[in-house]
């Protein structure tokens, strides 16, 4: 099974730092992260990161965790 977790941040200076303190902690379950940024403005405080994992357990917790932080939305696709 394949698990893609898109995060959308809106505003990165306020939950950068605890999203990626999560991410440190999953970082053996995520197997592809690819940050994107909104180039057409100048350092834009949003921003998506895809992430693709396999573990469908671990990625439950990962997602439960991501969702406390407030100013984060996530979208999913399973295949």
């Amino acid at each position: 099974m394949t698990i893609i977790l898109g995060i959308k941040l809106t505003d990165k200076t306020d939950t950068s730092v605890e999203l990626q303190e999560i991410l440190t902690k999953y970082n053996c379950i995520i197997k592809l992260r690819i940050g994107i940024n909104n180039t057409s403005l100048f350092c834009s405080s949003n921003g998506i990161i895809l992430l693709q994992t396999e573990k469908e357990e671990e990625t439950l917790e990962l997602e439960r965790e991501i969702l406390n932080i407030s100013g984060v939305e996530i979208q999913k696709m399973i295949f």
